[in-house]
């Protein structure tokens, strides 16, 4: 947080994930153009992890889902 900048943030979501509402590609491009390019900060996408709740890790086993897209775009 050098000179009162923020070093890198991130988005904490399943529902709009997983009811396609949104992708993480789309997400960088909406933040890309909230920052007016692609210097927008935003290194993490947070995915519940349960044993109640093991869509995500299914998805990433089998190579497709957001965690996937976010590892492939250099994402957390």
């Amino acid at each position: 947080m050098a000179a009162g900048r923020v070093a890198g943030y991130g988005i904490a979501t399943w529902a709009g994930l997983k009811e396609e509402a949104f992708t993480v590609r789309e997400l960088l491009a909406l933040a890309a153009e909230a920052a007016g390019g692609q210097h927008h900060h935003r290194v993490t996408v947070q995915l519940p992890v349960s044993l109640v709740m093991m869509t995500p890790i299914v998805q990433a086993l089998h190579g497709r889902g957001p965690l996937p897209a976010a590892t492939g775009a250099g994402l957390g």
